[in-house]
Order: C-alpha cells, then sequence, then structure tokens
C-alpha cells in the first residue's frame, strides 16, 4: 500500500509535535538600562545596566500557545507588588534597594537569546522617586490570526514578578 504525500506529512507533523509536546524551552530576554537625560538627575546617581527576564513556551497544545515569565529583582528592588492588571498590561512596583535609590532611568529589550533584538519592546522598566516599575503590556501585539495577545496569569513569587500571557495559532 503506498501513502499519498499529504497522509506522509500529517504523520511527520503528529510525530514531531508529539516529541516537542513535554518539552519547554527557555529564553532569556535582555533589558538595558538607560539614564534619564535631566539637569535635575544627579551624576552620581547609580542605575543597573541590564535587567534579565525569562521566558518559557508553555508546552503545544492545539489551537494556542502560551509563554510563563518572570523576573528576579531581588538584587535591585524590595517589596515587588502587582500595582495594576488589565488583559492587556500590568505592571509590578517595588521599592529600589539603597545602591540604586537615586536611579532615574527607563529600560527596555535589547537582546533575546543572545541575538540582538529591535522589535516592540512589550517588557520595559523605569526607575523614578525611588521606585523600580516593571510593565509587561501587550499592546500592539498580535498573533497569528489577528487577535491581540492577553495576559492570562500575572503574579509575584519570592523572586519577584511572575506572567503568563499567549495568543491562538
Amino acid at each position: 500500500m503506498l501513502l499519498k504525500p499529504w497522509t506522509i506529512l500529517g504523520m511527520g507533523v503528529v510525530v514531531l509535535s508529539s516529541l516537542f509536546a513535554g518539552r519547554a524551552i527557555a529564553g532569556t530576554i535582555e533589558l538595558q538600562v538607560f539614564q534619564l537625560l535631566s539637569r535635575s538627575t544627579s551624576p552620581t546617581s547609580r542605575c543597573p545596566d541590564t535587567i534579565t527576564v525569562t521566558e518559557t513556551y508553555q508546552p503545544y497544545r492545539e489551537g494556542s500557545y502560551g509563554i510563563d515569565g518572570n523576573a528576579d529583582l531581588r538584587a535591585i528592588a524590595s517589596a515587588i507588588t502587582l500595582a495594576e492588571r488589565t488583559p492587556f498590561s500590568v505592571t509590578w512596583v517595588g521599592t529600589l534597594t539603597p545602591p540604586y535609590r537615586q536611579c532615574q532611568a527607563a529600560a527596555g529589550m535589547v537582546r533575546v537569546e543572545g541575538g540582538a533584538y529591535q522589535g516592540h519592546s512589550y517588557i520595559r522598566m523605569r526607575f523614578m522617586d525611588g521606585k523600580a516599575y516593571l510593565i509587561l503590556d501587550m499592546t500592539g501585539l498580535r498573533d497569528p490570526n489577528n487577535y491581540t495577545t492577553v495576559i492570562t496569569q500575572a503574579g509575584v513569587d519570592r523572586r519577584g514578578p511572575t506572567w503568563s500571557w499567549g495568543g491562538s495559532d
């Protein structure tokens, strides 16, 4: 019995899907910190150079995808709380540690998995008035079916902000 090419292709997709179904692929995202150019910013104020966050793809499921993320901010901030959440955006706030208390800056995505990133920075930070703000913002992002990606979970664990987001495939 000869199999048609579409049947062979379909069987290949099923085999590949089953191989990757139980695996999560971790990725690191680097945010670079850029100090505020202002006459009121002290030249001695110290800011972190970079912030690294991790996003992990959830196992494949038919019809949609999901991504889990976290940011270990213990080195730069404490008392982190969830400040605001909508289906499109979430903001966490924490108190900057003493070395960074005077930092006035913003941060955006510059590297993903070690490679240069020049797309929309959906993870951002700002540092002001002794506080660190981490913002996850899906505004302007869309999935393959032209729906806006949605934040499905947001919280805080012992390391800092945690989240999940996803869309349809």
